[in-house]
């Protein structure tokens, strides 16, 4: 007599499996100490995009996390102003903006923020919350009380010192309210900044932000001014990530990548490497007509 073979049952359902498949995801983001995905209205984890194919493709989760740290400081001779790192900043907000309702708070101790120039990067200036302090303590305390506002899309403060405890708590702040921080390092000296901005934080992503050489005259097809400005920005540091570093220039829509010594139409820019379908044989006349 054959013993009946036993029916195997599967270890788990269907939806218990994705029920604790979605379980380690969130346990995996705790653990990382990142944005939790998929959780509430997707809108609202939508990751920060630089707008750039090259660059969001190359952070993990296609931008930058909500509910996190990030950090930008300027280069070369920017690294004390930092007007570019505030530049791109704006240029990030401004398509968080187009994702939803609230107001960005942004903390600095210089009134040298021009409001008017905030529309040409896309910016709305009525959804902006300034706020101007005296020292430096100040403007951290300012941005972890600010992280625990739900009505915010973005604190941005502009700040010199900023040790790894510091950066914790602001980490730990944003983490808690999902919304994004965003520190500018300016306030101090040249040589102070260098060493601040090495020091270990706790932020998410790291970036260099400065400018580079525009299309000199010489390489102009006619005698004219300079071509379009031209930044590099460089990802140094990057929770989960590699670091990288791009060539990015100004044009009438935003920014694009300056693949190319000369400006290139879209159609041949972004041509297929595929090559052409071979056309049909012409018929043969002579042969035809004999």
């Amino acid at each position: 007599m054959i013993p009946a073979r036993p029916t195997l049952k599967p270890p788990f359902a269907p939806a218990t499996q994705l029920a604790g498949l979605a379980a380690l995801r969130q346990q995996v983001a705790l653990l990382e100490k990142l944005p939790q995905a998929g959780m509430g209205d997707p809108a609202a984890t939508r990751p920060l995009t630089w707008g750039l194919t090259a660059i969001d493709r190359h952070l993990p989760g296609g931008g930058l996390a909500l509910g996190a740290l990030h950090e930008f400081v300027g280069h070369g001779p920017d690294l004390e102003e930092a007007s570019l790192a505030a530049a791109a900043v704006t240029r990030l907000i401004s398509r968080r903006q187009q994702q939803g309702n609230g107001s960005t708070l942004w903390i600095a101790q210089q009134r040298d923020l021009y409001a008017r120039a905030l529309p040409e990067r896309g910016f709305d200036p009525d959804r902006l919350l300034h706020l101007r302090i005296n020292r430096n303590a100040d403007a951290l305390w300012a941005m972890e009380e600010a992280l625990r506002c739900a009505g915010l899309n973005a604190v941005v403060a502009e700040v010199a010192a900023l040790d790894l405890t510091q950066s914790r708590r602001l980490q730990l702040a944003a983490e808690k309210s999902g919304i994004p921080a965003l520190v500018i390092r300016r306030g101090g000296r040249a040589d102070q900044l260098r060493q601040l901005s090495t020091q270990p934080i706790a932020a998410v992503t790291r970036w260099r932000i400065g400018p580079a050489p525009s299309l000199g005259i010489e390489a102009l097809p006619h005698p004219t001014l300079p071509g379009a400005a031209r930044w590099q920005i460089e990802l140094w540091r990057c929770r989960g990530g590699r670091p990288g570093t791009w060539l990015i220039e100004e044009h009438e829509d935003g920014w694009r990548e300056a693949t190319f010594p000369q400006p290139v139409a879209a159609a041949l820019a972004d041509r297929s490497l595929a090559p052409p379908a071979p056309a049909a044989a012409e018929p043969d006349i002579k042969r035809a007509a004999g």
